[in-house]
């Protein structure tokens, strides 16, 4: 496999009135093509700002990103549109669906309008038959394998998921992460997705650990265990 993803010495402050908040204090990890890395950490570690900056969502105060050995953190706000156009998906915890689009409408939105892909991305979510149906009709996990199919419809290099099980219970969330599991496996998709829920970390490849900023671990995986075997 070769590298997809490098961030050297990642740094981010943010101002807070007279005072400087420190989220990340020079983090440094790869992610390799074909990877499931799990950004792992207590709330407040940096985990959603590392994924924030790698998906060109937000800028670093210093360090590189590298993405294919280009640095994002250089990027103009145009090249950053282009970045996540064609190389980023995008997960969040609250779906992001529009609520006035259906299911297929909302991933009819980032593919082109190829009604044939997203129909085909709904059957692999296993929602042929809720296509038509609106944001509000559906669960939270099949609203969340609709972000899913939506984030999966432009072929990106690297998805990025931010929690994508926090507002689920246990059943939707065995679904979403099995969905997830199954689309690195199968289309290749690198994973990168942050988790408070230790209950997941048998099936990364990767695990990185952070704490108040810092990388406490990384560890390799070299057996991770189908979501199917998971008991939390």
């Amino acid at each position: 496999m070769s590298e997809l993803l490098k961030v050297e010495d990642l740094i981010k402050n943010y101002s807070m009135g007279r005072n400087e908040f420190k989220a990340l204090k020079g983090i440094s990890f790869a992610v390799e093509e074909g990877d499931f890395v799990l950004l792992y950490g207590d709330s407040g570690s940096g985990k959603s700002t590392a994924l924030n900056i790698i998906g060109g969502m937000d800028r670093a105060t210093s360090g590189k990103v590298l993405v294919y050995n280009q640095d994002i953190t250089q990027y103009n706000d145009k090249q950053l549109n282009e970045y996540r156009r064609s190389y980023i998906g995008f997960v969040f915890q609250s779906y992001n669906l529009i609520n006035n689009l259906s299911a297929r409408e909302n991933i009819l939105l980032v593919n082109g309008n190829n009604s044939a892909v997203a129909d085909k991305l709904l059957a692999e979510m296993g929602l042929s038959n809720r296509g038509d149906a609106f944001p509000s009709e559906l669960s939270g996990g099949e609203a969340q394998r609709v972000a899913l199919a939506r984030a999966m419809a432009k072929s990106p290099a690297l998805l990025l998921c931010d929690e994508p099980t926090g507002a689920l219970d246990y059943d939707n969330s065995r679904k979403v992460m099995q969905t997830i599991q199954r689309l690195n496996r199968e289309s290749g998709v690198s994973v990168l997705m942050v988790t408070h829920n230790t209950a997941f970390l048998p099936v990364a490849n990767k695990v990185i650990k952070l704490k108040s900023g810092w990388i406490e671990s990384i560890t390799e995986n070299d057996n991770p265990v189908d979501v199917e075997q998971l008991n939390w």
